[in-house]
């Protein structure tokens, strides 16, 4: 069956993996637009490949007014420079949105910013909130043009008419993409796709460490990770954990400083703060350590890390807000709910061996290379029929 799939996307850390996995289950079919600003003849984190194109917005429609209406459309992500791109798309073409999480949670209009912080945080770290004035306005605006019929889309009509325009919704689990159509009010299909196999995270054959000795909070230096809630949470337990391991070599740099502040203050020489960019194979290293990890996170983040940690053998705590708790959860993934396990006691009380191997066994059949290779496949071959 021939296959022709265009990819627009950033220079983005995760647009490797895909092109791996796409180019895998269908070589030599794709063509990769990364879109700039402006042409740079060098990408920062996209491995230059000779179907991989540098593509400025303007040269983006070109390609929309060109393309054949059997190609088959995967947005990475769904970023402004898109918009015009997919309206100008011919109806014939399948659109595929890999929702990265941005474009929802960080739009007021679809979600209440609110949500995503926990008490202390929010409070330190309180939003901008959209003005009742312009939420008036937003809501009249489709009234009003039917008496002015040359009143332009907002930018907010302007979106939904893209996001209408989308077939499929992209998504790494059913959770998510169940949470993501409510918001966005629009039926799309479900495009199950993982960006990372889970050989790709980490080294699947190597041996299991016992030694823990680390608890690990969050994954990065921004204020969604409600640092400062788990911090006041744990302050007063007697851990058994050497370190107290909270990576901020990303974020914003205000939130970080105070991050390091309150640590120091309240853990003292357990406090273990990661500033600096290392590999992979160094980061998993830390993780091999971890036997207590904490995310409190409100929405999917941080996904990856949960995946590594629970293959190398910690207790995971995820917030029953995320939706990623609720997936694992239903796989039958030993995983704690941080609102309501987490005590002194279950910090101190790692997985056994027996839950480990459990863990272990269900990730590998849920995110082998092999299986989402299939997945991969039965779901672009849906689509072209």
């Amino acid at each position: 069956m021939s296959v022709k799939i265009i990819h627009i996307c950033e220079d983005e850390k995760f647009i490797n993996s895909a092109i791996m996995q796409f180019e895998f289950c269908f070589s030599g079919c794709n063509t990769f637009y990364v879109v700039q600003s402006q042409i740079k003849t060098d990408f920062v984190h996209v491995k230059p490949q000779e179907f991989v194109h540098p593509c400025t917005k303007k040269q983006l429609i070109n390609i929309a007014e060109t393309i054949e209406k059997s190609v088959i459309v995967v947005l990475h992500s769904l970023s402004v420079p898109f918009y015009d791109f997919v309206l100008q798309l011919p109806k014939e073409n399948p659109v595929v949105w890999f929702c990265f999480g941005f474009e929802v949670y960080n739009d007021k209009n679809y979600y209440k910013t609110q949500n995503l912080f926990d008490k202390i945080t929010w409070s330190k770290f309180p939003d901008l909130q959209v003005s009742q004035k312009k939420r008036i306005k937003e809501l009249i605006r489709p009234y009003y043009r039917l008496v002015n019929k040359r009143l332009p889309l907002s930018s907010q009509e302007y979106k939904r008419k893209v996001i209408k325009r989308i077939d499929f919704l992209g998504s790494s689990f059913k959770e998510e993409f169940d949470f993501v159509s409510k918001l966005i009010k629009e039926k799309k299909y479900f495009f199950d796709y993982w960006y990372y196999p889970i050989e790709q995270i980490l080294n699947v054959s190597a041996s299991f460490k016992p030694l823990k000795k680390t608890i690990l909070i969050g994954n990065s230096g921004t204020n969604t990770g409600n640092h400062l809630d788990v911090f006041d949470k744990i302050k007063s337990f007697n851990l058994i954990a050497e370190q107290i391991v909270v990576p901020l070599n990303y974020g914003d740099s205000r939130y970080i400083d105070i991050i390091l502040n309150e640590g120091q203050l309240h853990f003292s020489d357990k406090f273990l703060p990661l500033r600096q960019f290392i590999s992979l194979q160094e980061y998993n290293t830390i993780l091999e350590e971890v036997g207590i990890a904490i995310f409190n996170n409100r929405r999917q983040q941080a996904i990856g890390n949960t995946i590594a940690l629970l293959w190398l053998g910690a207790k995971v705590f995820l917030s029953k807000q995320n939706s990623f708790y609720d997936f694992l959860k239903r796989t039958g993934i030993y995983i704690y709910c941080y609102e309501t396990d987490l005590n002194e006691q279950s910090c101190n009380q790692f997985l056994s061996l027996e839950q480990v191997e459990h863990n272990k066994t269900i990730l590998f059949s849920l995110l082998n290379q092999e299986k989402l290779a299939v997945e991969l496949q039965n779901q672009i071959y849906r689509i072209n029929v």
